[in-house]
């Protein structure tokens, strides 16, 4: 007997990347409004975040920061499938 599995919710997901943000902001000395999840869409597995600033005490570029951040939340989130940066308002 197979057992259908229905996806997570997508709340379920979200609270489980801003777990996973909180664990980053130290690492990278990002404040917690320099780093926020949007949106997660579960249709294609993209999380759109909001990143203010680059690395504070670094000479990385925010690309290369986004990047990061991207595959240490693809690593620990296994339905996310990409990161988008949405401009900070």
């Amino acid at each position: 007997m197979s057992v259908l599995r229905r996806p997570p919710a997508k709340e379920a997901v979200e609270a489980r990347i801003r777990v996973a943000i909180v664990g980053l902001r130290p690492l990278l000395h990002i404040e917690p409004a320099g780093l926020e999840l949007i949106e997660f869409d579960p249709q294609s597995g993209l999380a759109m975040l909001r990143v203010a600033g680059d690395c504070p005490d670094c000479d990385m570029p925010a690309v290369t920061l986004l990047k990061g951040i991207e595959a240490h939340l693809m690593q620990r989130i296994p339905e996310l499938r990409g990161v988008r940066c949405v401009s900070p308002s």
